[in-house]
């Protein structure tokens, strides 16, 4: 019999569709399905490390932030017989990973978590002189991390959406790019940087395919990399991103790279971010651990 944790956002209101899975799990489930109202992911964390590994099944209500927490939470996690399948019930801004990884909006959550099955996926690392995070999707350094600093302030007098739309504005209006230095075993790279997103699933950004074809459970970690790329581009290229295509431009590039791989700025420091949550940091590893941990399996039953 699966014993399940559901993690939600306590300052995030759940939506009507949501709240009839969440009974229906309850319902089915009874005592084996207990839900944790967290306060802030620090809270959730150290939920997170009290649970033994009777859990069978770790699940989040959520956007990429919670679901965020829940691997870090796995992760840093002192047993490391820990190893519950992870989900995520998508209720954010985004839901990246949950699109990235191919999941179905009409999800079968409760036939998935009574047959026990699951698959494996992928799980990247961040690493700065300070601090380590982990992130199951996209970590990108340089533009898209200003722009999460942004989006931290603008939230509290606007909405989600249009709050997203404001900060990517402000940002480019006052972003200047750096000078980095990126290079693994195979790959080097010198000069300005607009964004070096680290791709692991292939969708961030509210929709936007920053590599397309990029898969959670490859083994393969994606670069895409833009340098001198402006607000000008941006604009002209966005739907097209937005539909899966990539930005046929000098500047830019979708690569395939060994890890681990660095990324060092000798005279500032950098802004950065892992499935949306904020990390900085002039000094960056960023590495790869392949079929790491378990998640729902994809496909509805």
């Amino acid at each position: 019999m699966p014993l399940i944790y559901c993690i939600t956002n306590g300052n995030k209101k759940i939506s009507a569709r949501n709240q009839h899975i969440l009974a229906e799990l309850q319902q089915f489930f009874g005592q084996q399905f207990q839900v944790f109202n967290s306060v802030n992911p620090s809270d959730a964390l150290r939920f997170i490390h009290t649970l033994s590994q009777e859990c069978t099944h770790l699940i989040g209500v959520g956007g990429d932030g919670t679901f965020n927490v829940l691997i870090n939470g796995v992760c840093s996690h002192s047993n490391p017989e820990f190893q519950p399948v992870l989900g995520i019930i998508p209720n954010g801004t985004g839901n990246d990973f949950f699109r990235s990884a191919g999941f179905d909006k009409k999800y079968n959550f409760q036939a998935h978590i009574e047959e026990g099955s699951f698959e494996r996926f992928d799980v990247g690392l961040l690493e700065t002189k300070k601090e380590k995070r982990y992130f199951a999707n996209i970590s990108d350094i340089g533009f898209g991390g200003a722009v999460v600093l942004e989006l931290q302030a603008f939230r509290k007098n606007f909405g989600p959406n249009f709050s997203y739309g404001l900060a990517i504005v402000k940002t480019f209006l006052s972003y200047k790019r750096p000078q980095v230095t990126i290079h693994s075993e195979d790959y080097q790279y010198a000069g300005e940087l607009l964004l070096a997103a680290f791709c692991n699933g292939s969708i961030f950004g509210d929709g936007l395919h920053i590599h397309p074809g990029a898969q959670i459970n490859d083994g393969k970690l994606k670069l895409t990399l833009l340098g001198k790329v402006s607000l000008l581009d941006y604009v002209k290229n966005v739907m097209k991103v937005k539909r899966g295509k990539k930005i046929q431009h000098p500047e830019a590039h979708y690569l395939n790279v060994s890890f681990p791989i660095h990324l060092n700025c000798t005279n500032q420091i950098l802004h950065a971010e892992t499935d949306g949550e904020y990390i900085g940091g002039s000094e960056f590893k960023i590495d790869l651990y392949p079929r790491m941990l378990k998640l729902l399996p994809v496909k509805n039953a």
